[in-house]
């Protein structure tokens, strides 16, 4: 997700005084904070704006496919010692 945040902070300082910029900050505190964010909101944004949403939102759902993988990997080695003692 390292990669559209940081694209997306580089669009907020440029356009702080823009709708859209509140609109991606809004969206990206929601996912950081795992809070709801109304999708309606995207429908205000312009299309390069609504772009960077689209690529925040999906590499944040590959980042977490990533974590639960990795969670689920280590449950699974948990349950192989245990059964191992």
């Amino acid at each position: 997700m390292a990669n559209a945040v940081k694209t997306i902070a580089k669009y907020i300082k440029r356009n702080e005084d823009k709708e859209a910029a509140a609109v991606l900050r809004e969206l990206c505190q929601a996912l950081e904070g795992g809070s709801s964010f109304e999708l309606a909101r995207m429908y205000e944004l312009n299309n390069k704006a609504f772009r960077l949403a689209l690529e925040l939102l999906e590499e944040w759902r590959f980042d977490r496919h990533v974590i639960e993988r990795r969670l689920q990997k280590y449950l699974d080695q948990d349950d192989k010692d245990d059964n191992a003692a």
